[in-house]
């Protein structure tokens, strides 16, 4: 089976001609929703996929990610938890194309961890259905990093951090972070982990990540630590403070899968070793790719 899938992020635009979970070609371009106006996004599409729309008359076509935000081409209302490829692929919205073809945008989804309480993701969903993992626990690492729980296939449930957004806040916006040199020690990415370790609620009295952040910055001007390592520190004391609330919110996994680039993978790797918890690192494209190809089978059937 043939279909064409534009997965479009804030930045970048990125399409695949797929056939079943193969890619058959790609095109990209820095033509993310960020910097597109309102009504500009057909043609966006059609410049960049036009081709493969007229060799492939009958491939479905799935538009993924922030496309089916407030800032995309239209906005795709989100599904709700719990929800699989079925339940998603009914929540899609259509889009016009030309020529009366169609494109479906994958919406995304809401889930409701406690009664008032929100969260959101958008694209992610894709991944965890394309992780291989039909029961247990997926960290899709990124800016926003999502701890999805899966359950028979579908996604149960799932929880946002903030992790990669307050790295950047830190070292960019704060006198914390500001004072961080390069080139930096990756050893300050262990002693980040290690004062996480002091917020873990299964080791007592939780110190508090406000009071840990503001410990780098007296670490840095009473001399005990060297500016070099305090990047990675701040990195590894965010990573670890997010570990320790993923696996606060379910049971202890036996193993959690990681869809990253090798050296946030990585990263992670670490983290969860100190728990006594194995990982697995898949590449977020492929997961993609194969998420997408759970989804796309149910297109005829709408």
């Amino acid at each position: 089976m043939r279909f064409i899938v534009a997965d479009w992020g804030t930045t970048r635009f990125r399409a695949y001609l797929v056939e079943n979970e193969t890619v058959l070609d790609t095109v990209s371009s820095d033509e993310g929703v960020s910097v597109l106006e309102a009504g500009q996004h057909r043609n966006v599409f059609l410049d960049r996929c036009g081709h493969w729309l007229r060799a492939e008359p009958d491939a479905p076509v799935l538009l993924v990610g922030m496309v089916g935000s407030r800032e995309g081409w239209v906005v795709a209302p989100y599904a709700s938890c719990p929800a699989g490829p079925a339940e998603i692929a009914k929540a899609m919205i259509p889009v016009d194309l030309s020529d009366g073809r169609q494109g479906h945008i994958v919406p995304g989804l809401f889930c409701e961890p406690a009664p008032g309480a929100a969260d959101v993701m958008r694209g992610e969903e894709t991944l965890a259905l394309g992780s291989g993992v039909d029961d247990g626990i997926v960290c899709a690492a990124g800016t926003h990093p999502k701890w999805i729980v899966m359950k028979g296939g579908r996604i149960e449930r799932f929880a946002t951090s903030m992790t990669g957004e307050m790295y950047a806040l830190l070292r960019e916006h704060s006198m914390i972070g500001r004072p961080a040199t390069e080139p930096e020690d990756p050893r300050g990415f262990d002693l980040g982990l290690d004062a996480a370790e002091r917020n873990n609620p299964d080791k007592g009295q939780p110190a508090g990540l406000l009071h840990l952040l503001f410990e780098a910055r007296a670490a840095v001007v009473s001399g005990r630590m060297e500016t070099n390592l305090l990047g990675p520190y701040l990195s590894g004391l965010l990573t670890g403070d997010e570990v320790n609330s993923a696996l606060a919110q379910s049971p202890r996994p036996s193993k959690v899968t990681i869809l990253a680039d090798a050296q946030r993978a990585e990263l992670y790797i670490r983290a969860l070793a100190r728990h006594g918890v194995a990982a697995e690192a898949k590449t977020s494209r492929n997961a993609l790719i194969a998420g997408l190809f759970r989804i796309v089978r149910h297109v005829r059937s709408l």
